[in-house]
């Protein structure tokens, strides 16, 4: 028997805690748990394993910043301490900025940028979420560094 996602939301705290299953991708689990609570504004951290990972990591030449080529781990790891922020994009859409540091099996120590869609987890991800709904964190492009990043605003909900 596969044991599936699951969260619980302390509306009165603002506190999601919950696990995401095996063979379910970090980014978009997280996203498919806030969005069953309504959650588009906060801070996540999460500790577990993930079968494969996917990440980006900054890289600087010539005096200028730019993220890597995707690195693909396809080999077991160990999220020993994962952290982002939730907000929406330009479209309002639901977004995570997330990065993590993680072991593998020969005892390296990396981390990076994850990116969504090829973050698989393995045994269990465990996570919280701090929700608000005073600031609404909005993902908007920087054009003097040409990455989107984001800007927060008070929440049109107060």
């Amino acid at each position: 028997m596969s044991r599936t996602s699951q969260s619980v939301f302390d509306k009165e705290k603002g506190i999601l805690m919950g696990y995401l299953g095996p063979g379910e991708d970090l980014i978009k689990g997280l996203k498919k748990e806030l969005k069953k609570n309504n959650i588009t504004a906060g801070t996540v951290s999460c500790i577990g394993s993930l079968a494969k990972l996917s990440i980006v990591q900054l890289d600087y030449e010539d005096n200028k910043m730019a993220y890597s080529k995707p690195i693909i781990w396809d080999a077991p790891v160990e999220l020993l301490s994962g952290n982002g922020i939730v907000g929406v994009d330009s479209q309002g859409e639901l977004d995570i900025h997330f990065h993590g540091v993680f072991v593998d099996h020969k005892k390296n120590i990396s981390g990076g940028h994850f990116l969504e869609g090829d973050n698989i987890v393995a045994i269990t991800l465990e996570f919280t979420v701090i929700a608000t709904d005073a600031i609404q964190p909005r993902r908007e492009l920087y054009k003097p560094l040409g990455f989107p990043l984001f800007n927060f605003y008070e929440s049109e909900v107060n």
